[in-house]
Protein backbone atom coordinates (compact mmCIF):
# COMPACT_ATOMS: atom_id res chain seq x y z
CA UNK A 1 0.00 0.00 0.00
CA UNK A 2 1.05 2.99 -0.52
CA UNK A 3 0.49 6.38 0.80
CA UNK A 4 0.80 10.15 -0.74
CA UNK A 5 0.23 13.19 1.41
CA UNK A 6 -0.63 16.33 -0.24
CA UNK A 7 -1.09 19.81 1.84
CA UNK A 8 -4.07 21.62 1.39
CA UNK A 9 -2.21 24.64 1.11
CA UNK A 10 -0.86 27.33 -1.15
CA UNK A 11 2.68 27.25 -2.37
CA UNK A 12 3.29 28.33 -5.55
CA UNK A 13 3.22 31.57 -7.34
CA UNK A 14 1.41 30.77 -10.73
CA UNK A 15 -1.66 32.21 -12.75
CA UNK A 16 -3.93 29.65 -13.81
CA UNK A 17 -3.37 29.41 -17.81
CA UNK A 18 -6.03 29.72 -20.44
CA UNK A 19 -5.02 27.56 -23.71
CA UNK A 20 -6.62 28.56 -27.34
CA UNK A 21 -8.13 25.89 -29.39
CA UNK A 22 -5.86 23.10 -30.58
CA UNK A 23 -4.97 22.53 -34.27
CA UNK A 24 -4.36 19.03 -35.38
CA UNK A 25 -4.20 16.89 -38.62
CA UNK A 26 -5.73 13.29 -39.09
CA UNK A 27 -3.59 11.24 -41.01
CA UNK A 28 -4.70 7.89 -42.60
CA UNK A 29 -7.69 5.73 -41.12
CA UNK A 30 -10.59 4.91 -43.29
CA UNK A 31 -13.97 5.87 -42.09
CA UNK A 32 -16.25 4.91 -44.19
CA UNK A 33 -19.04 2.29 -42.49
CA UNK A 34 -18.86 -0.49 -44.92
CA UNK A 35 -15.04 -1.13 -44.02
CA UNK A 36 -15.24 -1.41 -40.48
CA UNK A 37 -15.67 -4.62 -39.24
CA UNK A 38 -17.24 -3.98 -35.60
CA UNK A 39 -19.85 -1.75 -34.15
CA UNK A 40 -19.13 1.60 -32.62
CA UNK A 41 -19.32 0.53 -29.04
CA UNK A 42 -15.84 0.62 -28.12
CA UNK A 43 -12.77 2.47 -29.39
CA UNK A 44 -8.63 3.14 -28.92
CA UNK A 45 -7.15 6.48 -27.52
CA UNK A 46 -3.53 5.16 -28.19
CA UNK A 47 -0.78 7.92 -26.27
CA UNK A 48 2.64 7.96 -27.06
CA UNK A 49 5.75 7.98 -24.77
CA UNK A 50 7.90 5.01 -25.32
CA UNK A 51 8.25 6.53 -28.99
CA UNK A 52 9.29 3.35 -31.29
CA UNK A 53 10.26 0.97 -28.95
CA UNK A 54 7.07 -0.13 -28.42
CA UNK A 55 4.75 1.60 -31.23
CA UNK A 56 4.53 -0.37 -33.84
CA UNK A 57 4.48 -3.42 -32.06
CA UNK A 58 1.45 -1.91 -29.74
CA UNK A 59 -0.97 -1.26 -33.01
CA UNK A 60 -0.02 -4.46 -34.22
CA UNK A 61 -1.60 -6.14 -31.12
CA UNK A 62 -4.15 -3.80 -30.76
CA UNK A 63 -5.90 -3.72 -34.47
CA UNK A 64 -6.25 -7.68 -33.74
CA UNK A 65 -9.00 -6.48 -31.01
CA UNK A 66 -12.00 -6.23 -31.35
CA UNK A 67 -13.13 -2.69 -31.91
CA UNK A 68 -14.58 0.31 -34.12
CA UNK A 69 -11.22 1.71 -34.34
CA UNK A 70 -7.80 3.37 -32.99
CA UNK A 71 -6.99 6.38 -32.77
CA UNK A 72 -3.18 7.64 -32.41
CA UNK A 73 -1.96 10.53 -30.77
CA UNK A 74 1.16 12.32 -31.81
CA UNK A 75 2.91 15.18 -30.17
CA UNK A 76 3.93 17.97 -33.08
CA UNK A 77 7.65 16.17 -33.41
CA UNK A 78 5.93 13.57 -35.25
CA UNK A 79 6.33 13.16 -38.77
CA UNK A 80 8.33 10.26 -41.06
CA UNK A 81 7.20 7.47 -39.01
CA UNK A 82 3.44 8.52 -38.67
CA UNK A 83 3.50 8.51 -42.40
CA UNK A 84 5.52 5.35 -42.62
CA UNK A 85 2.71 4.23 -40.05
CA UNK A 86 -0.26 4.84 -41.61
CA UNK A 87 1.18 3.22 -44.87
CA UNK A 88 1.79 -0.18 -42.73
CA UNK A 89 -1.94 0.69 -40.76
CA UNK A 90 -4.32 1.81 -42.83
CA UNK A 91 -7.14 1.74 -40.74
CA UNK A 92 -5.71 3.23 -38.00
CA UNK A 93 -6.19 6.83 -37.50
CA UNK A 94 -2.75 8.89 -36.56
CA UNK A 95 -3.86 12.61 -34.82
CA UNK A 96 -0.78 14.97 -35.44
CA UNK A 97 -1.69 17.86 -32.77
CA UNK A 98 0.53 21.06 -33.93
CA UNK A 99 0.90 22.38 -30.48
CA UNK A 100 4.15 21.87 -27.77
CA UNK A 101 3.53 21.28 -23.99
CA UNK A 102 -0.16 19.81 -24.71
CA UNK A 103 -1.09 18.00 -21.20
CA UNK A 104 -1.69 14.42 -21.53
CA UNK A 105 -5.32 15.32 -20.48
CA UNK A 106 -5.95 17.53 -23.51
CA UNK A 107 -4.96 14.92 -25.44
CA UNK A 108 -7.46 12.62 -24.04
CA UNK A 109 -9.71 15.31 -25.00
CA UNK A 110 -9.14 15.50 -28.44
CA UNK A 111 -8.84 11.47 -29.07
CA UNK A 112 -12.59 11.20 -26.98
CA UNK A 113 -13.34 14.01 -29.28
CA UNK A 114 -12.98 12.72 -32.45
CA UNK A 115 -13.58 8.65 -31.97
CA UNK A 116 -17.59 7.92 -32.72
CA UNK A 117 -17.81 5.13 -30.10
CA UNK A 118 -19.86 4.69 -26.85
CA UNK A 119 -16.96 3.92 -25.17
CA UNK A 120 -13.02 4.87 -25.37
CA UNK A 121 -10.16 2.33 -23.90
CA UNK A 122 -7.13 5.15 -23.39
CA UNK A 123 -3.57 3.42 -22.78
CA UNK A 124 -0.05 4.31 -23.76
CA UNK A 125 1.85 2.22 -26.30
CA UNK A 126 4.21 0.98 -23.91
CA UNK A 127 0.78 -0.69 -22.25
CA UNK A 128 -0.94 -3.59 -23.56
CA UNK A 129 -4.30 -5.32 -23.43
CA UNK A 130 -3.59 -8.78 -20.95
CA UNK A 131 -4.80 -12.46 -22.35
CA UNK A 132 -7.92 -12.42 -23.03
CA UNK A 133 -8.19 -9.30 -24.83
CA UNK A 134 -11.76 -7.03 -24.31
CA UNK A 135 -14.22 -9.71 -23.70
CA UNK A 136 -17.68 -9.96 -24.84
CA UNK A 137 -18.32 -10.50 -20.65
CA UNK A 138 -16.04 -7.40 -19.71
CA UNK A 139 -18.29 -5.27 -22.65
CA UNK A 140 -21.74 -6.02 -21.21
CA UNK A 141 -20.26 -5.26 -17.74
CA UNK A 142 -18.91 -1.71 -19.14
CA UNK A 143 -22.45 -1.10 -21.33
CA UNK A 144 -24.51 -1.81 -18.22
CA UNK A 145 -22.01 0.13 -15.78
CA UNK A 146 -23.06 3.61 -14.98
CA UNK A 147 -19.34 4.67 -14.17
CA UNK A 148 -17.41 7.81 -16.25
CA UNK A 149 -14.43 5.53 -16.27
CA UNK A 150 -13.82 1.74 -15.91
CA UNK A 151 -10.07 1.18 -14.50
CA UNK A 152 -8.25 -1.99 -15.12
CA UNK A 153 -6.24 -3.98 -12.60
CA UNK A 154 -3.09 -2.65 -14.07
CA UNK A 155 0.01 -5.32 -13.95
CA UNK A 156 3.80 -4.75 -14.18
CA UNK A 157 6.09 -6.13 -16.50
CA UNK A 158 7.46 -8.43 -13.76
CA UNK A 159 3.38 -9.29 -13.48
CA UNK A 160 2.68 -7.78 -10.10
CA UNK A 161 -0.75 -5.83 -9.21
CA UNK A 162 0.00 -2.45 -9.37
CA UNK A 163 -1.53 -0.45 -6.31
CA UNK A 164 -3.60 1.78 -8.87
CA UNK A 165 -6.93 2.22 -6.46
CA UNK A 166 -6.97 5.97 -5.34
CA UNK A 167 -8.67 5.96 -2.29
CA UNK A 168 -9.28 9.86 -0.66
CA UNK A 169 -8.90 10.95 3.29
CA UNK A 170 -8.77 13.85 4.94
CA UNK A 171 -6.47 13.88 8.17
CA UNK A 172 -6.94 17.19 9.99
CA UNK A 173 -5.63 19.91 7.28
CA UNK A 174 -3.68 17.51 5.31
CA UNK A 175 -6.11 15.62 2.16
CA UNK A 176 -4.27 11.98 1.63
CA UNK A 177 -4.15 9.95 -1.24
CA UNK A 178 -3.44 5.84 -0.55
CA UNK A 179 -2.81 3.71 -3.26
CA UNK A 180 -4.47 0.11 -2.87
CA UNK A 181 -4.97 -2.97 -5.07
CA UNK A 182 -7.76 -3.80 -7.13
CA UNK A 183 -8.67 -6.63 -4.61
CA UNK A 184 -12.53 -7.26 -5.14
CA UNK A 185 -14.57 -6.34 -8.60
CA UNK A 186 -16.28 -3.14 -8.51
CA UNK A 187 -13.76 -1.39 -5.60
CA UNK A 188 -13.83 2.88 -6.43
CA UNK A 189 -11.49 4.87 -7.49
CA UNK A 190 -10.98 8.89 -6.97
CA UNK A 191 -9.17 8.64 -10.89
CA UNK A 192 -8.11 6.26 -12.82
CA UNK A 193 -4.08 6.21 -12.72
CA UNK A 194 -2.09 6.59 -15.78
CA UNK A 195 -5.02 8.53 -17.04
CA UNK A 196 -5.88 5.01 -18.18
CA UNK A 197 -9.38 3.18 -18.49
CA UNK A 198 -12.65 2.66 -20.57
CA UNK A 199 -14.52 6.08 -20.71
CA UNK A 200 -18.12 6.70 -21.83
CA UNK A 201 -18.12 9.36 -23.88
CA UNK A 202 -21.47 10.70 -22.73
CA UNK A 203 -20.49 10.75 -19.49
CA UNK A 204 -16.98 12.40 -19.95
CA UNK A 205 -18.00 14.93 -22.81
CA UNK A 206 -21.24 16.03 -20.05
CA UNK A 207 -18.21 16.34 -17.26
CA UNK A 208 -15.95 18.68 -19.40
CA UNK A 209 -13.18 16.16 -19.80
CA UNK A 210 -9.85 16.98 -18.31
CA UNK A 211 -9.17 20.63 -17.81
CA UNK A 212 -6.09 22.01 -19.80
CA UNK A 213 -5.42 24.79 -17.72
CA UNK A 214 -4.11 22.54 -15.33
CA UNK A 215 -0.81 21.29 -16.65
CA UNK A 216 0.71 18.96 -14.39
CA UNK A 217 -0.18 15.65 -14.62
CA UNK A 218 -0.78 14.66 -11.17
CA UNK A 219 -3.29 17.43 -10.15
CA UNK A 220 -5.18 17.22 -13.83
CA UNK A 221 -6.02 13.62 -12.75
CA UNK A 222 -7.21 14.74 -9.30
CA UNK A 223 -9.23 17.75 -10.11
CA UNK A 224 -10.94 15.43 -12.91
CA UNK A 225 -11.38 12.98 -10.10
CA UNK A 226 -12.55 14.98 -7.52
CA UNK A 227 -15.33 17.03 -10.36
CA UNK A 228 -16.95 13.28 -11.00
CA UNK A 229 -17.21 12.09 -7.62
CA UNK A 230 -18.58 15.77 -6.51
CA UNK A 231 -20.76 16.00 -9.45
CA UNK A 232 -21.97 12.15 -8.68
CA UNK A 233 -20.32 10.56 -11.50
CA UNK A 234 -18.39 7.27 -10.18
CA UNK A 235 -14.75 5.72 -11.39
CA UNK A 236 -14.83 2.02 -10.80
CA UNK A 237 -12.52 -0.78 -10.95
CA UNK A 238 -13.22 -4.26 -13.34
CA UNK A 239 -10.43 -6.58 -12.14
CA UNK A 240 -11.73 -8.59 -15.37
CA UNK A 241 -10.30 -5.89 -17.70
CA UNK A 242 -6.16 -6.37 -17.24
CA UNK A 243 -3.62 -4.27 -18.24
CA UNK A 244 0.34 -5.07 -18.03
CA UNK A 245 3.27 -2.39 -18.59
CA UNK A 246 5.87 -3.83 -21.25
CA UNK A 247 8.16 -1.24 -19.22
CA UNK A 248 9.14 0.23 -16.00
CA UNK A 249 6.54 1.93 -14.49
CA UNK A 250 7.12 5.85 -14.91
CA UNK A 251 7.41 7.94 -11.85
CA UNK A 252 5.18 10.84 -11.34
CA UNK A 253 6.05 14.03 -9.40
CA UNK A 254 3.03 14.98 -6.84
CA UNK A 255 5.18 18.30 -5.68
CA UNK A 256 2.88 20.95 -5.82
CA UNK A 257 3.33 23.07 -9.19
CA UNK A 258 1.94 26.00 -11.65
CA UNK A 259 -1.65 23.55 -11.58
CA UNK A 260 -1.80 23.60 -7.63
CA UNK A 261 -3.34 26.67 -6.74
CA UNK A 262 -6.76 26.23 -9.24
CA UNK A 263 -7.02 22.80 -8.49
CA UNK A 264 -7.44 24.14 -4.80
CA UNK A 265 -9.53 26.92 -5.68
CA UNK A 266 -12.48 24.65 -7.81
CA UNK A 267 -12.42 21.82 -5.78
CA UNK A 268 -10.97 21.95 -2.05
CA UNK A 269 -12.64 25.34 -1.40
CA UNK A 270 -15.99 24.62 -3.32
CA UNK A 271 -19.01 24.71 -0.07
CA UNK A 272 -22.27 22.51 -1.14
CA UNK A 273 -25.15 23.88 1.12
CA UNK A 274 -27.66 21.12 -0.49
CA UNK A 275 -28.83 22.33 -3.82
CA UNK A 276 -25.91 24.33 -5.23
CA UNK A 277 -21.67 24.58 -5.17
CA UNK A 278 -20.64 27.92 -4.16
CA UNK A 279 -16.55 29.63 -3.39
CA UNK A 280 -17.81 31.53 -0.34
CA UNK A 281 -16.60 34.83 -0.74
CA UNK A 282 -14.99 34.94 2.68
CA UNK A 283 -12.54 32.48 1.62
CA UNK A 284 -10.16 34.65 -0.62
CA UNK A 285 -8.06 36.75 2.75
CA UNK A 286 -6.67 33.64 3.27
CA UNK A 287 -6.18 32.26 -0.09
CA UNK A 288 -4.15 35.57 -0.90
CA UNK A 289 -2.16 35.77 2.11
CA UNK A 290 -1.05 32.15 1.18
CA UNK A 291 -0.93 32.19 -2.51
CA UNK A 292 2.28 34.95 -2.29
CA UNK A 293 1.25 37.04 -5.01
CA UNK A 294 -0.20 40.68 -5.45
CA UNK A 295 -3.68 41.67 -3.93
CA UNK A 296 -5.10 41.93 -7.57
CA UNK A 297 -3.29 38.45 -9.41
CA UNK A 298 -4.51 36.56 -6.24
CA UNK A 299 -7.61 38.12 -6.58
CA UNK A 300 -8.19 37.43 -10.41
CA UNK A 301 -7.51 34.02 -9.77
CA UNK A 302 -10.05 33.74 -6.93
CA UNK A 303 -12.83 35.34 -9.53
CA UNK A 304 -11.69 32.86 -12.34
CA UNK A 305 -12.80 29.64 -10.13
CA UNK A 306 -15.62 31.29 -8.80
CA UNK A 307 -16.93 32.20 -11.51
CA UNK A 308 -16.22 28.70 -13.02
CA UNK A 309 -17.93 26.93 -9.72
CA UNK A 310 -20.81 29.94 -10.39
CA UNK A 311 -21.44 28.20 -13.73
CA UNK A 312 -21.46 24.81 -13.10
CA UNK A 313 -23.15 25.30 -9.40
CA UNK A 314 -25.95 23.21 -10.06
CA UNK A 315 -23.55 19.98 -11.35
CA UNK A 316 -22.62 19.84 -7.78
CA UNK A 317 -23.31 16.70 -5.05
CA UNK A 318 -21.38 17.07 -2.11
CA UNK A 319 -18.04 18.73 -1.77
CA UNK A 320 -14.69 17.34 -1.18
CA UNK A 321 -14.63 16.76 2.40
CA UNK A 322 -17.25 15.01 1.98
CA UNK A 323 -16.29 12.64 -0.37
CA UNK A 324 -13.61 11.13 1.98
CA UNK A 325 -16.10 11.00 4.84
CA UNK A 326 -18.24 8.81 2.91
CA UNK A 327 -15.85 7.08 1.06
CA UNK A 328 -16.02 3.06 1.63
CA UNK A 329 -12.93 1.64 3.30
CA UNK A 330 -11.81 -1.63 1.62
CA UNK A 331 -12.28 -4.56 3.98
CA UNK A 332 -9.87 -6.69 1.86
Amino acid sequence: MRSIRIYVGIVMNTTPITIDKVNYTVVGGKREPSLRRHSPLISIVLLSRAGRVFKAEALSVLSKLNVYEIISIEGEGAGWDVEALSVRFSEIRFVRIHKKNITEGEKINIGIEESQARFILVLYDDMSVASGGISERLLERITGSEAVCTVPLIQSRKQSTVPTIMSPAFMRNTLKIVQLPPAVDGMDSLFPFDFCGIYNRELFTQLGGFDKRITGKWWQKLDFGFRAHMWGEKIQCSTSFRIKYLDEIPEESITPDQSYRFFYLKNLTVRFDGDTGSIPAGRFPAYHLKSGESFFTSLKEFREAREWVENNKYRFRMEARSITEIWEAPEH
